[in-house]
């Protein structure tokens, strides 16, 4: 199975090394005729550097594609929502995902995708923090702020950074059943299927804007107040 992840400068290096673990674990139980064939993908072939330093060497640009892989991601980072793609390569990346069997993101790389007309009428998700803006700015796709992961139809979108293992670890399940996507989970030492959606990680994503219009706008002014502006404080020693 041909396998994509596309990435671009100041990915997170866990939207990309996340995936390629559990494909690589997946390998050391499967034939050689049926393993994951994983490439990374970028605009240009060369060096691409991760949001915490790490260079990844990337031996092909996406120009070098021109028939459909089985499975595409797109990588997520931290400036990926202001990063707008060139339209030949949203251009290529439709075609990409029109072909493909199955075809995805990994954390806010969910943007991507919404640039490219990819989420519309999709029930989608991505890091918490991102949700609201995605859900502002492409209302067309119906954001689920405290999902893990979420499959709608061939597409399939994953939550923040370590999602992207959940996520694929349910790929695995669906191509070679339940019990070896187990063994890779016990491999990597993580839940084959974590409890709770991301609110266990933020108290801010209960909410959505189209459900209470008040309370989502005043959620969305506490969420930003606290990001730029609160502190962790010690607990005091009351002993």
């Amino acid at each position: 199975m041909k396998v994509a992840i596309v990435i671009f400068d100041d990915v997170q290096a866990l939207d990309v090394a996340g995936p390629l673990d559990v494909f690589a674990e997946a390998n050391t139980f499967l034939p050689e005729h049926q393993k994951y064939e994983v490439v990374l993908v970028a605009n240009e072939a060369g060096t691409v550097a991760c949001s915490n330093g790490m260079q990844l060497t990337v031996p092909h640009a996406y120009t070098d594609f021109d028939t459909p892989f089985d499975l595409l991601l797109v990588a997520g980072g931290p400036r990926l929502p202001n990063v707008e793609p060139r339209p030949e390569f949203l251009k290529w990346l439709q075609d990409q995902a029109d072909g493909a069997s199955r075809f995805g993101s990994v954390c806010n790389g969910a943007f991507v995708l919404a640039r490219a007309g990819l989420l519309d009428g999709k029930e989608v998700t991505t890091h918490w923090v991102d949700a609201s803006r995605l859900a502002d700015e492409f209302p067309q796709a119906s954001v689920q702020p405290d999902r893990i992961f979420i499959r709608d139809g061939r597409l399939f979108t994953s939550a923040g950074v370590t999602a992207g293992i959940d996520l694929c670890l349910s790929l695995v399940a669906e191509d070679w059943g339940h019990e070896l996507a187990v063994r890779v989970a016990k491999r990597l030492v993580v839940y084959i299927q974590r409890e709770g959606g991301q609110s266990q990680y933020s108290p801010y994503v209960g909410v959505r804007k189209d459900q209470d219009p008040i309370v989502g706008k005043v959620l969305r002014y506490v969420t930003g107040t606290c990001q730029k502006s609160c502190v962790l404080r010690p607990v005091r020693n009351l002993s």
